[in-house]
């Protein structure tokens, strides 16, 4: 893959699916607060929003893996179609701010150039439902590192920057 948009989601879900092997099948239907997505929900809306934001920029209709059974065979499953459509895809070389490029946020609706749909829009949405899976299976005391995260860090095992009380 090349360094552009296709190659960081397709990053960002293989780390996914990394912290998604890592989580016992009780944690999915955890949260952080009660008003919160489950771990499950976060898994499934962050591989929706690689093909949210991807699929509009080479012209396809969006499309969805979503699994409506729940718990973590069907975040593999899904995440795995994800993934294997993404690389199907034609790579985006270049984005254009005279393409705009619409989306509904909640309740609000998106009209935004492709840049900044991209930027501002997809990518943090994306990671963050990212991490708030890491979030609430480290809440729930799964071992999960930075590295886990961002398939970049590396720290000794045991290794802490905060001293435990």
């Amino acid at each position: 893959m090349d360094s552009g948009i296709k190659s960081m989601f397709h990053h960002y879900l293989s780390q996914l699916d990394i912290i998604v092997a890592k989580i016992p099948p009780e944690v999915f239907s955890e949260t952080l607060a009660n008003d919160m997505f489950s771990l499950e929900v976060n898994a499934k809306i962050a591989a929706n929003f690689a093909l949210r934001g991807y699929c509009p920029l080479v012209g396809q209709s969006v499309v969805s893996f979503f699994r409506e059974e729940p718990g973590k065979d069907a975040v593999q499953a899904q995440l795995s179609d994800t993934i294997s459509y993404l690389k199907e895809l034609p790579e985006v070389n270049q984005l254009d701010d005279a393409k705009r490029l619409t989306d509904k946020a909640g309740f609000a609706e998106v009209d935004l150039p492709q840049p900044v749909f991209i930027h501002h829009y997809i990518v943090p949405n994306m990671l963050f439902h990212i991490s708030m899976v890491y979030a609430i299976a480290r809440a729930k005391g799964v071992g999960l590192g930075k590295s886990d995260y961002d398939g970049i860090h590396s720290y000794p095992v045991g290794f802490s920057f905060v001293e435990s009380p």
